[in-house]
């Protein structure tokens, strides 16, 4: 299963965009992992780094949030993204026990892929909305 940017995946900010592409290359880096029977040091270097990018993504996300005068919904998007980190170490957790398998690949790309379509075509899409207006 591979993730493709896409036009209504824009949220119509330069660079949170461009980290949203950057984003989904490493979840496609992951889920790959799973296809090619990588090796369990392989696949947990690259749960790592797409560990670090999204926390660095969130990390400026919420930043840009709160240089934007008045956006209402900083708390609960903050809340939507400290759940999603919490979910990745859940993630993280079962594969460090169990190791790479083919129910683990299925398990995390429709983890983060479904999470990260519907948090960036809905959340952040509307955060896009009002950082443009203001």
């Amino acid at each position: 299963m591979s993730l493709a940017f896409t036009k209504d995946l824009e949220v119509g900010v330069k660079k949170v965009d461009d980290q949203h592409k950057e984003l989904i290359e490493r979840i496609n880096a992951v889920t790959a992992m799973g296809v090619k029977s990588a090796t369990k040091e392989e696949t947990q270097k690259t749960i790592d780094l797409l560990n670090e990018y999204v926390t660095k993504h969130f990390r400026d996300e919420e930043a840009l949030q709160a240089a934007t005068p008045g956006y209402p919904k900083m708390a609960e998007h903050k809340a939507l993204h400290k759940a999603y980190l919490a979910e990745i170490q859940k993630l993280k957790q079962e594969f460090q026990k169990n190791g790479p398998s083919a129910a683990f690949t299925v398990a995390m790309s429709n983890s983060i892929i479904g999470w990260i379509v519907r948090h960036i075509k809905t959340v952040d899409v509307e955060f896009g909305k009002y950082y443009n207006a203001k």
